[in-house]
């Protein structure tokens, strides 16, 4: 699978040009059909498809018999095109399914995360690095979001890169669910901002600890608060902000 090509670019330092070239992160759009129809559109980086359309059916509340690849650009569901209804599932790989779900919602879908998982903030301070240092893809164009599965004592479980953040998060709760994970000793860790419809998803996995290198949003944070779920964030070394239920965080 190619995740990323060679393109020629001009390259600029200070006042000097030159010619140059560089690896980008490929973009491509998925199609989903539900029975030959096509509902939805999504803009992803080619790769972990069925995980990615899994982890969205899933956070979506959409059941759907057989998922499967009918070629690199689309997706097969079984389920009727009605499932889909009012959905509005076309999205970039910037914003995702943004701002279609509020919290009212979200109480007739899903339920507090409960029991006692909890972090060491030393350790929690190292995930950072191991974050960055599994990013193959990353290492390769600089131009990949990651979200990755830890366990408390700092093992890293899976990790999926992708163009969208919320890609990135869907293609890993799509494999989670698969490989049948029990998130609710797992940390979810983020390479970049904790919005909404990301910490939407980790409470639609069951996942108690949401971190971030970089900030949360302020729905976010209501949401993490209402459901039980630890947000950190601007994790950076030693450093971090800690939002909601810290008593996860040690």
């Amino acid at each position: 699978m190619t995740f990323s090509r060679e393109i020629s670019i001009e390259r600029c330092d200070d006042n000097v040009r030159k010619p140059d070239s560089d690896r980008v992160v490929i973009e491509a759009p998925l199609q989903l059909r539900a029975r030959g129809v096509p509902v939805a559109t999504i803009m992803r980086t080619p790769g972990h498809d069925l995980e990615l359309v899994r982890g969205l059916l899933h956070a979506e509340s959409v059941i759907a018999g057989a998922v499967s690849q009918v070629d690199e650009d689309a997706v097969e569901l079984d389920c009727e095109p009605a499932a889909f209804a009012g959905r509005g599932l076309l999205s970039s790989a910037a914003c995702g399914v943004c701002g279609r779900v509020a919290i009212a919602d979200l109480e007739t879908r899903a339920k507090a995360v409960d029991g006692d998982t909890a972090i060491a903030r030393a350790m929690l301070a190292e995930l950072p690095a191991r974050l960055r240092a599994a990013q193959e893809v990353f290492e390769d164009t600089g131009g990949l979001h990651a979200a990755a599965l830890f366990t408390t004592a700092g093992v890293l479980v899976a990790l999926r890169e992708d163009v969208g953040r919320h890609n990135a998060v869907d293609k890993l709760v799509g494999w989670a669910l698969e490989a049948r994970i029990d998130p609710a000793q797992h940390v979810l860790f983020l390479s970049g901002r904790a919005g909404y419809e990301l910490v939407q998803k980790a409470v639609m996995f069951g996942v108690p600890i949401v971190a971030s290198v970089s900030a949360p949003s302020s729905l976010a944070i209501d949401l993490a608060e209402r459901f039980g779920v630890a947000l950190a964030g601007f994790v950076r070394g030693a450093r971090c902000n800690l939002y909601s239920h810290a008593w996860r965080i040690r």
